[in-house]
């Protein structure tokens, strides 16, 4: 077995040498940087998570001050609304917008504390959706189509939000001290809540002049409540917030609101059985009480927000404090890292720098010179000596490896002459043979021009025309490999001829001409410069046609003006092609390749090439589609620049047609007509065929 003689053999994999070197001088100092890190990372740690602390907390009180002041006022408001109040309206706008404000301050200091502690971010969360009632809320107020405790109760929800935030604030503490003292904090904003709470339902008791037992209840909880939550601050603080607690409870405003909180207990709900309790006279308006809970909710709000203060400060101070031990405990051994890394970089950035310029050097003789040198030597050019570049890096490895890639280069640039001559020279020889051919099949088509003049007997002139026909076909392969060799054919018109008469001559050129039928066409010409192009052209497509379909189906040439010029159809009943044949067929028609016997090889398709070089040369369109028939449609544009309006008047002295088709007889070229190629004595001038009327059918496409 072959595999059992020659095993195979797996290269091994190869690190770079980049890396090679990079891990030989920089091993041992990564293994002390690492150290380093190691040693100073809980440190850092600590104190990044003191900072980040300490900037989250300083930053969500003021906002939450704003937003529970807002929230209550909002609340106080509405609630003053719905009892009957009229002065609260006016008040409204200005107290909504202020809300809004304070809650896109809270929401952004929200998503801060997601970011901090993403397991706490669900908690947050929640209150989405009751900040979406928002709206409706509002709206229903401002009709005053909601009863009072539904406000009371949303706007309550909303502000306790804060005492949630402020309680997340306190988890995320990156100490237990800190922990404790905002703990302490949160108490006074407790208090300021049940404050306002109280203030709040007891105002609209008062303007309704109605208070429900269970209303009572919830007004005497609410009470309870501040009165135990101040207490316990005060319980709590010490130094200086404890002597701001002092002035707050001292304060007229307190005393004020303390005994009108218990004048509304003892009054008793309203109405009620007993009237006693109706009778007890309050010791302040709805507006007074409003005033001094204000004040008092204002102190306590201050009060938390110092308190919360003093823990930042704490916090702050804490995390400066780790972070300066960090960076005393990491400088040394970071210091000594950084020192071994240094050097390393200095004894390898000579080597990796040598490496890194033979990369570029080569990167640009292979991407750009090469390339560049190939196409000249393809275009015909010779390439001088300096195409040939060489690449000096010494004679150390480096350098060897540089010399092996100016070899390889060397070679290449003479593997591209060496095609390029054999190019040159394959192309010269197809382009003699045809030039030889077309000298040949010129004076043979002249001979049977004077036999078909002479012949009078019609089935020797039949056999005569059909001998012309294959001399025709003959003359338009000759014409295609002059055409894939870059030049032209000898053909020309001086004048612009009929379109009509252009197709004519296409179709006298391909094979089963006969099954091919020419429909309706414009009234235009074709300019004399391209028509024996357009003719070419049109006869490869239309032999195509007749190849790749039944023996009894007809080919359609049709056609009609455009914007862009005259547009011809060539549609066959043949078997088709599938999509990706389409593809590949138009895109050579687009872009044809370079003729060359590689790029024949494999493709028998002669025409395909020669219609799309005779259309990039005039600037023709040809595009294949699916027929209606299930064939190919052949769709060509001709461009406006190669066709001139029709000539109604009488032709020229001298113009003939392009001949008449009887039978099988071939088109003849009109009398005056140069057709002599570049070679002068390669062609003659060949006078235009006699109008002859057959009995025998004619030519479809004349019908």
């Amino acid at each position: 077995m072959i595999g059992s003689k020659f095993p195979r053999i797996r290269a091994p994999r190869t690190v770079g040498v980049r890396t090679r070197l990079l891990a030989i001088v920089l091993i041992p100092s990564l293994a002390l940087l690492a150290t380093g890190i190691g040693g100073a990372t809980y440190l850092v740690q600590d104190g990044r998570k003191a900072n980040r602390f300490a900037e989250l907390a300083s930053g969500t009180t003021a906002p939450a001050i704003m937003m529970v002041e807002a929230f209550q006022e909002e609340r106080r408001i509405s609630l003053l609304h719905l009892a009957g109040d009229n002065s609260a309206a006016p008040l409204l706008p200005a107290a909504r917008k202020q809300s809004d404000l304070a809650l896109a301050a809270v929401a952004a200091q929200g998503e801060a504390v997601s970011e901090l502690r993403p397991d706490l971010a669900s908690n947050i969360d929640g209150y989405n959706e009751l900040y979406k009632q928002l709206p409706g809320l509002r709206g229903g107020i401002d009709v005053r189509a909601l009863p009072a405790p539904q406000v009371f109760a949303v706007y309550s929800q909303i502000i306790q939000v804060i005492t949630l935030a402020s309680l997340l604030a306190a988890e995320v503490a990156p100490d237990a001290g800190v922990a404790v003292e905002l703990y302490k904090a949160v108490h006074a904003l407790r208090a300021a809540e049940a404050v306002s709470r109280t203030s709040s339902l007891g105002s609209v008791a008062i303007l309704t002049e109605e208070l429900a037992p269970e209303t009572l209840a919830e007004l005497s909880g609410y009470i309870g409540d501040g009165r135990g939550e101040i207490a316990y601050v005060g319980s709590v603080l010490t130094g200086v917030r404890l002597e701001q607690w002092k002035q707050l409870t001292g304060s007229p405003e307190w005393q004020r609101v303390v005994a009108m909180e218990d004048a509304m207990l003892q009054r008793g709900p309203v109405p009620a059985v007993d009237r006693k309790a109706s009778d007890i006279e309050l010791p302040m308006d709805v507006t007074g009480w409003q005033t001094a809970a204000g004040k008092v909710r204002t102190d306590l709000l201050q009060l938390w927000e110092d308190q919360s203060a003093d823990a930042h400060v704490t916090a702050t101070n804490s995390g400066n404090r780790i972070s300066r031990d960090s960076i005393l405990g990491g400088a040394a051994v970071f210091s000594l890292a950084l020192l071994a890394f240094i050097a390393a970089s200095l004894l390898a950035n000579r080597f990796i720098g040598r490496m890194k310029r033979l990369r570029r050097d080569t990167l640009e003789l292979a991407d750009e010179r090469l390339p560049e040198t190939i196409r000249q030597l393809s275009s015909g050019q010779s390439a001088g000596a300096g195409e040939v570049a060489k690449l000096d890096y010494g004679t150390d490895e480096i350098g060897q490896v540089a010399d092996a890639f100016n070899r390889a280069h060397g070679a290449a640039v003479a593997a591209a002459v060496a095609e390029s001559q054999t190019r040159a020279g394959v192309n010269a020889v197809f382009l003699n043979i045809a030039h030889r051919s077309q000298v040949v099949v010129h004076r043979q088509l002249g001979l049977l021009d004077q036999a078909e003049r002479e012949e009078e007997t019609p089935e020797r002139l039949d056999l005569l025309f059909e001998l012309d026909h294959l001399a025709t076909r003959a003359r338009r392969n000759a014409e295609n490999l002059i055409i894939l060799g870059g030049e032209q054919p000898g053909r020309r018109w001086r004048n612009p001829v009929p379109l009509i008469d252009v197709i004519r001559g296409a179709v006298a050129e391909s094979q089963d001409y006969t099954r091919i039928h020419i429909g309706r066409l414009p009234d235009t010409q074709i300019t004399g410069t391209a028509v024996a192009d357009v003719i070419h052209l049109l006869a490869e497509l239309a032999d195509n046609a007749t190849a790749y379909s039944p023996p009894e189906s007809r080919v359609e040439i049709t056609g009609n003006l455009v914007g862009r010029g005259a547009a011809l159809e060539i549609s066959d009943q043949g078997l088709g092609m599938s999509a990706e044949e389409l593809a590949e067929r138009n895109a050579v028609l687009a872009d044809p390749p370079d003729f060359s016997v590689a790029a024949l090889s494999g493709d028998a398709r002669l025409g395909l090439f020669v219609v799309a070089k005779l259309a990039v040369r005039h600037g023709i369109s040809v595009r294949l589609s699916e027929s209606d028939y299930g064939g190919i449609k052949a769709i060509v544009l001709i461009p406006s620049e190669l066709t001139a309006p029709e000539i109604t008047s009488a032709p020229p002295q001298g113009f003939q047609g392009l001949g008449s088709f009887s039978g099988g007889s071939a088109y003849a070229e009109p009398a005056g007509i140069t057709t002599a190629p570049e070679q002068p004595a390669a062609l003659t001038q060949r006078p235009g065929l006699p109008r002859r009327q057959r009995t025998t059918d004619t030519y479809p496409g004349n019908s």
